[in-house]
């Protein structure tokens, strides 16, 4: 079996080194285009990743090859009407990365360079047709135009600001998610720059403004604006042989950082069903459910509001609790009163409820933040 890979971005390079080293008999090859920068901006991760690198390349974090900082969390600055601070950690003591987009696809083809052919190309001369391989996933970033085969989610976000500061000596090992009066903001910290995100919605506020109080709230100079929409395809698999994944499949905003454990979820699902494993209908069935989950997730997160009475946040709010389904809020209703010792076992043993990406640990501690009063800054179990 031979598959390319298009586009060597975050998610054709996980799609690629689960393939190399999950399914060493097919043939492998990835086109790209060098003169498509990675995304300019700092990258959080959930638990799955460091383990998978791991797992495949036996990665450490003092790795020099692949330079990250640790992640032990979130904290959730300003979110909800009780707390000041919500710490989302990662159960069982383990942590996660943060890293720049490009340190980890320099990384992880260096290390592929001996599985898979790489082979630089102008996207945009690319056709599906005239690639000679038995699969194509397309991982090439965001179509030009999102007709009817996608849909679009359920979020009150529209662009982003981003922009950098410099290092900070024994900065924290969490990134920060700090809501503003129109939005909120990422704070992440990496080893050469500090990554900074401005999140709103330009339907409520100008740029100017936005510009004005992501410069007065955190310090920056220099900002880039990049509007997004949020959406999944319909068909992530095409005529049989072409599957989408990363940006070319779905975008999602960076709240709780679901979107590299996406892409490999999608390129699991997707070897499965080139190997025959699940039907074309189950593939398909899978990917947008996944998705759709997560979607809702991170959409609960702004139905308790923040400490801003603002048009964005009544709007943000509104919006969450007229599109919640019920089989998330049946999900949260059966955790939301359990033990933290029978959390901790579940996790343990590897028996959970799963919603997206998030076990039932990961719900609770939503829940307990947004609806239960700490001192000052509240986390799970305390």
């Amino acid at each position: 079996m031979k598959v390319s890979i298009l586009g060597r971005g975050n998610a054709g390079c996980i799609t690629a080194m689960y393939l190399a080293y999950m399914n060493p008999e097919i043939e492998l090859e990835l086109l790209y285009d060098s003169n498509i920068n990675p995304v300019p901006t700092g990258q959080g991760t959930t638990l799955l990743f460091p383990n998978l690198l791991f797992h495949l390349f036996n990665y450490k974090i003092d790795d020099p090859e692949f330079k990250c900082t640790m992640k032990h969390g979130i904290m959730y600055e300003d979110w909800g009407k009780l707390n000041e601070k919500i710490f989302h950690d990662f159960a069982l003591t383990t942590h996660s990365i943060h890293f720049h987009p490009a340190d980890f696809q320099d990384y992880v083809c260096k290390k592929l360079k001996d599985k898979i052919k790489m082979k630089e190309t102008n996207e945009h001369v690319l056709n599906y047709d005239l690639i000679d391989s038995d699969f194509i996933i397309d991982c090439r970033g965001k179509p030009g135009v999102l007709d009817d085969t996608y849909e679009m989610l359920k979020n009150p976000l529209n662009t982003a600001l981003l922009a950098n500061l410099p290092v900070k000596p024994d900065d924290v090992k969490w990134t920060r998610t700090i809501a503003h009066p129109n939005g909120w903001c990422f704070y992440i910290p990496l080893p050469n720059t500090t990554s900074l995100g401005y999140l709103y919605n330009s339907n409520i506020t100008s740029e100017e403004e936005a510009t004005e109080d992501f410069r007065e709230r955190l310090g920056v100079d220099e900002v880039k604006k990049f509007p997004f929409q949020q959406y999944v395809s319909k068909q992530p698999i095409l005529n049989d042989r072409v599957m989408l994944n990363g940006n070319r499949l779905f975008f999602l905003e960076p709240l709780e950082a679901t979107a590299m454990d996406t892409y490999y979820k999608c390129a699991v699902t997707f070897a499965d069903y080139m190997n025959k494993v699940i039907t074309k209908q189950e593939a398909t069935h899978t990917v947008n459910r996944h998705v759709k989950q997560i979607e809702n997730f991170i959409l609960w997160h702004y139905l308790n509001g923040s400490k801003y009475d603002t048009l964005f946040w009544s709007h943000a709010t509104n919006m969450a609790e007229n599109n919640l389904r019920g089989d998330f809020k049946a999900v949260v209703n059966s955790v939301k009163n359990m033990s933290f010792k029978e959390l901790n076992d579940r996790l343990k043993t590897n028996i959970d409820i799963c919603y997206g990406l998030s076990n039932s640990y990961n719900l609770r501690v939503w829940y307990d933040g947004v609806n239960k009063k700490g001192d000052n800054t509240y986390v799970c179990g305390n």
